[in-house]
């Protein structure tokens, strides 16, 4: 009767590894990508799956976005001075950790760049109240918008947040970074930004 079921930890065992990968498959960025920008926004995806990254060279989309007025705004409305243009959400780790090195750059860069900082509003994750009351918590004095219907982030191919574009006065994207950038490198891109 034993030697009839000798192969029975091996089926177990091959049902473990199997519902594993199929597990770590579930929940990949990966898959999720096709999803939609958010279902892998809070994931480091490598630079050179980022389709933002093409945007690089190129004129930036227009997009809409709503102020705290309610009042809906175009990116054009902000083409008279170089941009910085950054899609954040207040629950995002990666943003939290960003968004005081963006608030120092706008104490020092604020006059001479617009910064159009991009709140990406999603259903049971993120709201205007929500981002509101993290930006007052902070104290950061950037002026944000809202992207209420994620039409900003699809426009800029947003995959991951936060996603930052630097734009020239021409409303050419010069640079893309959807990976953490220190306040030296920050400030180096801006300087670049405002030098061309």
């Amino acid at each position: 009767m034993k030697r009839d079921r000798w192969w029975l930890p091996f089926l177990a065992v091959g049902v473990i590894v199997v519902s594993g990968i199929g597990l770590l498959y579930y929940n990949s960025p990966v898959r999720n990508k096709s999803s939609g920008p958010l279902d892998s926004a809070t994931t480091t995806a490598s630079s050179r799956e980022n389709t933002a990254l093409e945007l690089v060279g190129q004129q930036l989309p227009e997009f809409k976005m709503t102020d705290q007025k309610d009042q809906e705004l175009k990116s054009s409305n902000q083409y008279e001075k170089p941009m910085l243009v950054v899609e954040w959400a207040s629950w995002c780790p990666h943003c939290q950790q960003q968004l005081p090195i963006v608030q120092q750059m706008y104490e020092k860069y604020g006059k001479k760049i617009n910064f159009v900082m991009l709140n990406m509003m999603e259903k049971g994750k993120e709201t205007k109240e929500s981002a509101d009351q993290y930006i007052k918590d902070k104290g950061f004095t950037f002026p944000y918008y809202y992207d209420r219907d994620q039409s900003a982030a699809d426009a800029l191919q947003v995959q991951t947040i936060p996603s930052i574009y630097f734009v020239d006065k021409d409303q050419e994207v010069t640079r893309v970074a959807v990976d953490h950038l220190d306040q030296e490198e920050f400030e180096e891109a801006l300087e670049t930004l405002l030098n061309n």
